[in-house]
């Protein structure tokens, strides 16, 4: 009986952490699309990257596709 409610615990709890992981992602995806359309926006003062900082961006992003690929944190 003890083992039945344990793993009933356990099942809610990844339950809620699933959901709570969609919720996140989701809020990712949304930041992500409104940063993209502010870079656009000329108007939004400091969205578009300094003539010399695009290097160091295109770097960051080819580390970040290196680590989800080798499986980083």
């Amino acid at each position: 009986m003890e083992h039945d409610e344990q793993g009933e615990r356990l099942e809610s709890e990844l339950k809620r952490l699933d959901e709570h992981s969609d919720e996140i992602g989701e809020r990712i995806d949304e930041t992500r699309r409104e940063w993209e359309a502010k870079e656009d926006d000329p108007a939004v003062p400091g969205a578009q990257p300094d003539p010399g900082e695009e290097e160091s961006v295109a770097s960051v992003a080819a580390d970040e596709e290196t680590l989800s690929e080798e499986g980083g944190p």
